[in-house]
């Protein structure tokens, strides 16, 4: 299990050890990761300025056992500045790296920003080779690169400056307590994981499982006794596994996200038959080898080229067993035309509450090469005695998605020999092709050789 907590004075010699372990750092920023590290034990900040912290263990600070530091991020406000933050320093052990700790830092941090009004975010790095992995990171995390002056560190060490903005949050998160009280129809204000969770509560999460299981008793070779699901989210559908005793696994790109399911499936009695790994789609989440695989809800297409969707692959292939499946629910090619089903809307109510989301795929602004902006919209409000309705919470989510073709999905798989492409469904039933005139899905289902 991946926690996170604040700076405590054990952990001074936990983060010098994790300094030394990466070879990208000088010894003179280690001494300065370090001072900043001394500053915050020894004078606190008194008011909003200052460096804050937020260190990522395996395991529980303070439980049984020794937890271990995966890494850590600090920040703070920029001082004589309205709204901006510097991200002063990340660092995460090589053990780790790709493994989605260094993406839940900086999304704690977003959220945090959020909480307090939001503003612009500030990072520098240097380009010498040593810091290719940062730069690297900070494009995949959407950060923008907004100045480049060269040569400021030494002769061909530029200093690389980096900004993202982060919308102020629409209304504050409700405490896990209130959370579960959602769960049972009370009033709550949801977080952003509560309220994602809420708006896909229609699925049939039951029916879905058994027609993951129909997939690896037609299609693949071996008895399912444990099971991954990629981009996990809530991880309903690892739940409706656990019912039936199989061993689950969930990875999910949202440290925020891996917290809400794990609180919500031992809330349930889940708990203990699942594992979560904080990983995105392609990045190899800390889990054993699994008997079928699955990535629900079109999340897929968050892999915005053929060469992400092919590292996808080839990471869910070296964890299945030789005869085990990866079941991949894409999105429909046709709904990258104007005929196609490119607008959904749907409420879910809960007592006074109403709980209304908005899905859009902007076909029209699709590229020849099938990437296609799409949006997210939830809104959860209540209305009392007939009055109008007042807003508790909202998220909206804008994404890049690439949506190929099946002939492009063709070309991917072909380019991962470990798998083999053995059916392309239409439909949750396994009778039900592609081709079929009813289809209204692309699911692939992919066999390990």
């Amino acid at each position: 299990m991946i926690t996170q907590c604040g700076l405590r004075p054990e952990d001074r010699p936990l983060i010098a050890a994790l300094l030394e372990s990466v070879p990208a750092f000088t010894d003179d920023e280690r001494a300065v990761a370090l001072e900043l590290v001394d500053v915050q034990l020894s004078q606190p900040p008194s008011d909003a300025y200052g460096y804050r912290f937020v260190l990522s263990f395996q395991g529980a600070p303070g439980g049984d056992g020794a937890p271990r530091l995966l890494g850590y991020l600090c920040y703070g406000r920029t001082p004589m500045t309205q709204s901006t933050y510097d991200l002063y320093w990340i660092a995460t052990s090589p053990d780790f790296a790709r493994s989605g700790v260094a993406r839940g830092l900086v999304s704690t941090m977003e959220s945090e920003i959020a909480r307090e009004g939001g503003g612009l975010v500030r990072v520098e790095t240097g380009s010498r080779e040593g810091h290719g992995a940062a730069v690297r990171f900070y494009d995949a995390v959407q950060f923008t690169r907004a100045a480049v002056i060269a040569d400021f560190y030494a002769p061909g060490d530029d200093l690389m400056i980096y900004t993202k903005r982060v919308a102020p949050a629409r209304a504050s998160a409700a405490p896990a307590a209130g959370e579960a009280a959602g769960a049972r129809g009370d009033t709550f204000a949801p977080g952003e994981p509560a309220l994602y969770d809420a708006a896909f509560s229609y699925r049939d999460y039951a029916a879905e499982r058994d027609f993951l299981l129909a997939c690896a008793r037609r299609f693949g070779a071996r008895p399912v006794q444990r099971v991954l699901s990629w981009a996990c989210g809530p991880a309903r559908h690892l739940e409706a596994f656990a019912e039936l005793g199989v061993r689950c696994a969930g990875a999910d790109g949202s440290a925020a996200m891996i917290a809400y399911a794990e609180r919500a499936a031992c809330a349930r009695g889940a708990g203990g038959g699942i594992r979560f790994s904080c990983a995105e789609l392609d990045e190899r989440p800390d889990v054993a080898p699994v008997d079928l695989s699955f990535v629900p809800l079109s999340a897929i297409h968050q892999l915005a080229t053929p060469a992400a969707l092919e590292r996808h692959l080839r990471l869910a292939a070296s964890l299945l067993l030789p005869g085990g499946v990866h079941v991949i629910e894409a999105t429909h090619p046709a709904d990258l035309t104007p005929s196609g089903v490119n607008r959904t809307e749907w409420t879910e109510l809960r007592g006074e509450q109403s709980i209304d989301a908005r899905f859009r795929i902007y076909h029209e602004r699709s590229t020849p090469d099938r990437v296609v902006p799409v949006t997210l919209e939830v809104v959860c409000s209540v209305r009392r005695n007939g009055g109008a309705p007042r807003e508790l919470s909202s998220i909206r989510q804008e994404a890049t998605w690439y949506v190929p073709d099946l002939a492009g999905w063709r070309r991917v798989a072909e380019r991962v020999p470990e798998l083999s492409l053995v059916a392309t469904l239409g439909d949750f039933n396994v009778d039900v092709p592609f081709e079929h005139a009813a289809a209204w899905r692309l699911i692939l289902v992919l066999k390990r050789l």
